[in-house]
């Protein structure tokens, strides 16, 4: 293993300051690419983001503040563990309106204050500039390199920089509260959220690319935003510009025009490099918008980019009416984004504000409904859960800020301000309960129906004939194999009323076949669950794959690795943040979706 660099990089915000007072400045204060972390519960690389502005505070993983603390003048933080988080809540000056909350990833993914500042990163690849303004996030073993932890639980944490991985937690989220709409007319910019930055001095032009992605939070829809840079005296300087970098990889653009402010691939567009996908859950096509520079100092979106999203859902949505998804973990990690296997609400051809809402599934299945059978299938399946949509109000954003070697001042600000839409309609699933296949009873399931040896599968049944609505009842299947194990398994109810049965039962590729609640099977082993209800005998059935090999550095050798029924061709991400170490899954709260109590639900666990 590469033995990791350490130095000690602490700066506080009062040193940086003064190192901001010199005749010329251009360097955002930070780490130096290849500096190691070395001091526990101080923020690596702090003093970059100025905090005059700002209060840092840590919380919960509900965004629930607790009795910790962090130090703004060093960085320092109390410790944190396990379902701790954090939230730096951004004020305007001098009234003190919340104007932004920025989060980052929870711990031990990211730590507080959540902004850092990465310096001469040589790595960087196609043009982009070796400096960047990025979250406070570390690397997972995929990640790292070495093949070991780099999150903040691990002895050597290894943060991220520039050059880090796709997908490696490298955006920070700007979420715009209600006061950057507040007074504001239809279809005209609101008010400014200002992040400030410490700049030290430097003779040369210094690049930085941001990775930022802004929320709308602010309880409106929204057209867009812009973004401007701006001196200390909020106002423009002509050593301060923006860019979007365009000619600027060898004469190519960095960035295509579909990349600059989208919302998640996955969702709009391909991203899903672990299925090789080509097309998004709910569109082949990016959604966002078109982006320009107009004038040197401001990047404004304009039109959308033609996707599907207003069609589905209007104008730029806010928070307060995200959608609803059933998610599947389709690699078991709940360190990665779970795909979306289907939503509720309209179809592109309906009206979304006046039409019935309905289940459906993503574009690749033509936006049809999912059977009762699915539903018993994901409703028993620890690896489904129900969540809303977040990503359907973050839009990430790609641009460069380029401080000129002449620029002297001690500070400039990032100021980032939406546009209000002209169109304020409700989507009609906000004001629709969902309604749900009935499931009949003796109906029986085997999720995923072709799984990999050594995996787990579940078996679900809803029966609900002769069964003890105060007691938590249990049945039992008979489960078999073409290579003649035979097996019977208890099935749990899932609460007293449900009348829906699951079972989690483990898989083995040994030469063992004996009563003990393990499946034995062979590459291609038929699986058939047999339940013999008061009303009728009913089976299900499944089949058994090698795991697919893998390499240290191409991963997957062969085909694409095995899609499982229950997920549908078109996947993505969006559902909310998690604690790393929560392996469960919300499938009561499934159940309760199919007792047709979701809505009220919903509401509840809105912030």
């Amino acid at each position: 293993m590469k033995k990791i660099e350490t130095k000690m990089i602490g700066i506080s915000l009062a040193a940086a300051l003064l190192l901001g007072s010199s005749a010329y400045a251009g360097t955002i204060v930070g780490a130096t690419a290849g500096d190691g972390y070395t001091t526990p519960s101080q923020q690596f690389s702090f003093g970059g983001w100025n905090l005059e502005n700002v209060a840092v505070k840590i919380t919960d993983t509900n965004y629930t503040e607790i009795a910790k603390t962090f130090n703004t003048t060093d960085g320092s933080y109390d410790s944190m563990t396990y379902g701790d988080s954090f939230e730096s809540v951004i004020f305007d000056q001098p009234n003190g309106t919340i104007m932004g909350k920025l989060h980052g990833k929870d711990w031990p993914v990211g730590e507080p204050a959540g902004i850092k500042i990465i310096n001469g990163d040589t790595k960087v690849k196609n043009g982009k500039p070796e400096n960047c303004i990025m979250t406070t996030s570390f690397l997972s073993e995929d990640d790292t390199g070495t093949g070991v932890s780099g999150y903040l639980d691990a002895v050597q944490p290894v943060p991220t920089i520039c050059s880090s991985p796709f997908q490696s937690h490298k955006r920070f989220k700007i979420n715009m509260q209600p006061a950057t709409v507040d007074e504001v007319t239809l279809g005209e910019f609101g008010n400014p959220i200002d992040i400030v930055f410490n700049v030290t001095p430097d003779t040369k032009t210094m690049r930085y690319q941001v990775f930022q992605k802004i929320n709308n939070y602010t309880g409106m829809r929204l057209d867009g935003y812009k973004v401007e840079v701006l001196g200390a005296d909020n106002n423009p300087d002509g050593n301060l510009t923006l860019s979007l970098g365009l000619g600027e990889n060898d004469g190519d653009d960095i960035w295509t025009y579909n990349q600059l402010a989208k919302f998640s691939s996955g969702l709009w567009g391909p991203v899903d490099t672990r299925h090789d996908r080509d097309e998004g859950f709910f569109d082949k096509i990016n959604a966002g918008f078109y982006v320009s520079l107009t004038t040197t100092n401001r990047v404004e979106s304009g039109n959308t980019l033609g996707s599907n999203y207003t069609a589905l859902f209007g104008k730029w949505l806010p928070y307060e009416w995200l959608p609803t998804g059933i998610f599947w973990d389709d690699d078991n990690d709940p360190e990665t984004e779970a795909e979306l296997v289907a939503f509720w609400g309209t179809t592109p051809t309906q009206d979304f504000a006046n039409d019935t809402p309905s289940w459906h599934k993503g574009q690749a299945d033509n936006w049809g409904e999912p059977s009762a059978q699915e539903f018993l299938a994901w409703s028993t399946d620890p690896l489904y859960s129900i969540d809303e949509i977040e990503d359907t109000v973050n839009v990430g954003v790609n641009y460069i800020v380029v401080i000129g070697a002449g620029y002297t001042q001690s500070t400039f600000t990032l100021r980032i301000t939406p546009k209000v839409a002209l169109d304020q309609d409700k989507p009609s699933y906000e004001t629709t309960l969902p309604t749900y296949p009935d499931i009949i009873d003796g109906t029986i399931v085997i999720n995923p129906s072709l799984f990999i040896i050594n995996d787990n599968i579940s078996i679900g049944v809803k029966d609900s004939v002769d069964m003890n609505d105060s007691l938590i009842d249990t049945i039992t299947v008979l489960v078999t194999t073409d290579n003649g194990d035979s097996e019977t398994i208890t099935l749990t109810e899932t609460n007293e009323t449900s009348s829906i049965f699951t079972a989690l039962v483990p898989t083995n590729g040994e030469d063992v076949m004996q009563n003990n609640a393990i499946i034995n099977v062979i590459d291609g082993s038929i699986v058939t669950a047999t339940y013999k209800g008061n009303t009728a005998t009913t089976t299900a059935s499944g089949t058994a794959v090698t795991p697919p090999e893998e390499d240290d550095e191409h991963g997957i050798v062969g085909d694409t690795p095995v899609d499982t029924d229950g997920a549908p061709a078109g996947g993505g991400g969006g559902g909310c943040s998690y604690n790393p170490m929560d392996k469960s899954f919300d499938m009561m709260f499934l159940i309760i979706l199919f007792l047709g109590l979701l809505y009220p639900a919903r509401k509840l666990l809105r912030k």
